[in-house]
């Protein structure tokens, strides 16, 4: 895991400053503090910040050149033992896998990504060709933003660097910030909360040519068309997936250790990981604890830590106080606001793991959104019941929500015809419903129907349709910002074992009934791993993440949270009517209604402008 910049003059007699790429490098030194790399070639150059995980030699650092090649590159290939021993014709220097790239490159050009299981953004500069192939994982996991200046094509793994730019000037998008403020959609579009900045997004390649500054971008991989319409669960067939992405997860030359919520997904992936590991290392992980039980999940993460002699626990307990003290920093290196304070609790565990020499961190993203973790997908579920007139189902699911969750009718119905009306109907109600409640924000039908138009980029008429929706743009693309962010801010790589692609297809492949039965979600889940896992943790209903007790510090701290909300309110003028939402404050906090996470928001936006300057 790395950081990667590079910078392209479009007038070819111009060189490259140094002390540019230099900047970008000092920006991005948490990414990588293990080596400092510079390479510049008349109007190309690139910056790398290495930190050392596979292949720990010197000869691996990067910039890394192989004749007429150049490669930066950022992430893992998981695969790589096996790809090096098809490419034989290849003379290696190295244990590493970023080798493996270049070699890749040399026999299958621009499709050597489709041969690669793993994360990564990268950049090749091919000096014959003159171009530069740039590449993103399929999933997203590895960042990469780019800006076309007038004179210059720069790309960087964090907005930050950026700055380091005499012509950047920090301008907020607007309608993108509106998207976050309103619904926490943040990540889902090409575009960045920064005017004129873009990311390479998941599952596409960058073909820049270097002759006549101009730049090809194209979808590599669509999950749609690799997902089998046939496919039939087997118990058997998934744990094997899902040992195999793990002991591929486990590569490293240096400590291992785990995120462990107590929830399904990460109690998986450390019970797996104990099965396979030697047995003579302890595998230690890290858990977010709070003294507020209804917040705490320290009775499923003991279960998990108890079952076994060989596992050691480290238990953080994120503060308010700790918090205050943190969140510009926190801000600075997420580069865009964040959603809610959990992404704190998250941090807190990366500080942690940081503080016990573990440089590399398994964690559960990407398994909600493909095995039907969150509540939403009970709606898509109830919809696509009727849709194919399974009445009999949706009576029997119908039944055990309101039984096992408490849902009530009208829930039931709300939930049925959500993604039945098209997005022009749904946005001219949304826009009612909401104008009674966000009176202090500007937005009229033809956003709101932009705004569901980047949401639901595919039609939602089924569990598996949603699914898709929620792996590529919905869900899990900022949660993957979150957490590459967190752990990098601390020189850690997080790994995610359950987006290895093959696993992924796999589950979004399996029908609805496989993943959620009598109204328990990850249902296959559960039952490949219940010879596994303890059976409380099998048996759990209820789901928390990495949350944090946010509605009791609001309301415990509303005063400060006041000062700190009218303050952003001050910052966000022109896009929020500060008088209108600081009356909304007060009537929500001071109400028995549950908050909801709009708070947070305007307040993480407002800090936002005020760490990066942003101007609107």
């Amino acid at each position: 895991m790395c950081g990667i910049s590079g910078v392209i003059l479009k007038d070819k007699e111009q060189n490259v400053n140094e002390n540019i790429l230099k900047k970008m490098n000092e920006l991005i030194a948490h990414r990588g503090p293990d080596h400092d790399g510079i390479y510049t070639n008349n109007n190309v150059g690139f910056g790398h910040r290495r930190l050392s995980i596979i292949g720990l030699e010197e000869a691996s650092n990067q910039p890394f050149i192989e004749g007429d090649l150049i490669l930066i590159f950022n992430g893992e290939i998981y695969n790589y033992k096996e790809l090096k021993s098809i490419l034989k014709d290849y003379d290696f220097r190295t244990n590493s896998d970023t080798e493996v790239i270049l070699a890749s490159y040399l026999k299958w050009g621009t499709e050597c990504v489709e041969k690669f299981k793993g994360m990564w953004s990268f950049c090749i500069y091919d000096l014959k060709k003159k171009i530069l192939f740039c590449s993103r994982d399929r999933f997203g996991i590895k960042p990469f933003y780019y800006f076309d200046g007038l004179d210059k094509f720069v790309f960087a793994s964090e907005i930050k660097q950026f700055s380091a730019l005499a012509e950047w000037n920090a301008v907020a998008n607007v309608d993108r910030l509106k998207d976050f403020i309103l619904f926490e959609m943040i990540d889902h579009t090409q575009e960045t909360m920064f005017k004129d900045v873009y990311q390479l997004q998941s599952g596409h390649n960058l073909i820049y040519d270097i002759e006549n500054n101009c730049y090809n971008i194209y979808k590599y991989y669509d999950l749609i068309y690799n997902i089998d319409r046939k496919q039939e669960y087997s118990n058997k067939e998934l744990l094997e997936k899902f040992e195999k992405t793990i002991k591929e997860h486990m590569q490293s030359d240096v400590k291992l250790g785990s995120c462990l919520s107590g929830g399904l997904d990460s109690s998986s992936i450390v019970m797996m990981v104990n099965r396979l590991k030697n047995n003579n290392v302890k595998q230690e992980v890290v858990s977010s604890c709070f003294e507020n039980k209804k917040y705490d999940e320290q009775e499923f993460i003991d279960e998990v830590v108890c079952s076994s002699t060989e596992i050691y626990s480290h238990k953080v307990y994120p503060k308010i106080s700790d918090l205050f003290l943190e969140i510009d920093k926190i801000t600075w290196h997420q580069d865009e606001p964040f959603g809610s304070t959990s992404i704190f609790a998250q941090w807190s565990v990366f500080k942690e793991a940081k503080r016990n020499e573990i440089k590399v961190m398994l964690d559960g993203q990407g398994a909600d959104e493909q095995f039907a973790g969150y509540n939403g997908f009970y709606s898509a579920y109830l919809g696509e019941l009727i849709r194919r007139g399974k009445l009999k189902t949706w009576l029997n699911e119908t039944k055990s929500l309101k039984s096992i969750y408490g849902y009530g009718s009208k829930d039931i119905i709300k939930d049925t015809v959500k993604y039945i009306i098209p997005n022009n109907i749904k946005a001219k109600l949304k826009l009612k419903l909401d104008k009674g409640i966000f009176n202090w924000v500007d937005v009229d039908e033809k956003y709101y129907k932009s705004y569901l138009d980047n949401l639901y980029r595919i039609k939602i008429d089924s569990l598996k349709a949603y699914s898709i929706n929620q792996l590529l743009y919905e869900s899990l693309p900022k949660l993957l910002r979150y957490e590459d962010r967190d752990s990098m801010a601390f020189s850690i790589e997080a790994r995610v074992p359950f987006l290895d692609h093959e696993l992924v297809e796999y589950v979004v492949s399996l029908d609805s009934k496989d993943k959620i039965k009598n109204a328990v979600t990850k249902y296959c889940l559960r039952d490949c791993m219940k010879d596994i896992l303890p059976t409380k943790i099998i048996e759990r209903k209820d789901k928390l993440g990495f949350v944090t007790p946010e509605e009791v510090w609001i309301r415990e701290n509303k005063d400060y949270f006041r000062e700190l909300f009218i303050d952003s309110c001050d910052r966000l003028i022109g896009l929020v009517d500060g008088e209108k939402a600081i009356e909304w404050f007060d009537n929500m906090v001071n109400s028995k209604q549950k908050l909801d996470f709009t708070i947070w928001r305007i307040i993480s936006a407002g800090i936002w402008i005020k760490v990066f300057d942003v101007k609107l």
